[in-house]
């Protein structure tokens, strides 16, 4: 199976493994001192999320043919990008992930009030989603114009199927975040990057194969996005 694929099998794992882990046991595992967080926010932000971190990179490295293509000016401009969007996405979680913790164990989170809850749900589902969603866009932007500029001479249409299979798995993903969080902030981000993703499939369409990464990135986020504004405004 070709390079590719296999990250983006393992991004598709990863996603599976995040889903499994929030309904997991860690869920009900208080730590001490203090109760200070569940094992559950550990785990996310320890292990869970550092391989959604980890896979993007080993992709860098294939569309950029060992990093060869980060040596022009354009090159580095984008990987300077996708170090920045690493930060944000991280940041992003850590913030999400606490202000969760707390604002699910010591708020009323269907009827909150105060600075101190109120507080803890802005900071769980803005101030934390949209720093994750900035770098998460980051990141995935500067992946599909790395391809654009380094086209992948490795991959052949055999190849095909198992890109769609990934991507219509991870696009449960993104259907999840954009079609049910309490906030819209997800689904803006979807948006975002259907357009951009759809964009610059258009200009590679006729050689598409060169374009593995834009082209399961297109895919991907096209079946999640429309399938959570179905779900949004029926």
């Amino acid at each position: 199976m070709n390079r590719l694929n296999w990250l983006f099998t393992l991004s598709s794992l990863s996603v599976i493994l995040i889903t499994i882990e929030r309904f997991s046991f860690t869920t009900k595992i208080l730590l001490e001192p203090y109760n200070f967080l569940r094992l559950h926010e550990l785990v996310q932000m320890s292990i869970l999320i550092l391989l959604t971190v980890i896979i993007p990179f080993l992709i860098l490295r294939e569309v950029t043919d060992n990093f060869k293509g980060l040596k022009n000016k354009k090159g580095f401009l984008l990987f300077l990008a996708f170090i920045v969007g690493i930060y944000f996405y991280a940041t992003g979680n850590g913030v999400h992930e606490v202000s969760s913790f707390n604002f699910n164990n010591f708020c009323d989170v269907k009827k909150f009030s105060g600075n101190l809850c109120g507080g803890f749900f802005f900071n769980d589902y803005y101030t934390g989603n949209i720093l994750y969603f900035i770098g998460a866009a980051l990141m995935v932007v500067s992946l599909m114009l790395l391809e654009k500029i380094n086209p992948n001479r490795k991959y052949h249409k055999k190849d095909l199927l198992a890109t769609i299979i990934n991507s219509v798995i991870y696009a449960f993903a993104i259907f999840a975040y954009a079609g049910f969080d309490r906030v819209l902030v997800g689904l803006i981000y979807s948006v975002i990057i259907t357009i951009v993703a759809s964009f610059l499939f258009i200009q590679i369409r006729k050689n598409y194969l060169n374009y593995p990464v834009i082209f399961y990135t297109t895919l991907t986020y096209f079946l999640g996005t429309i399938a959570a504004l179905i779900i949004r405004f029926r």
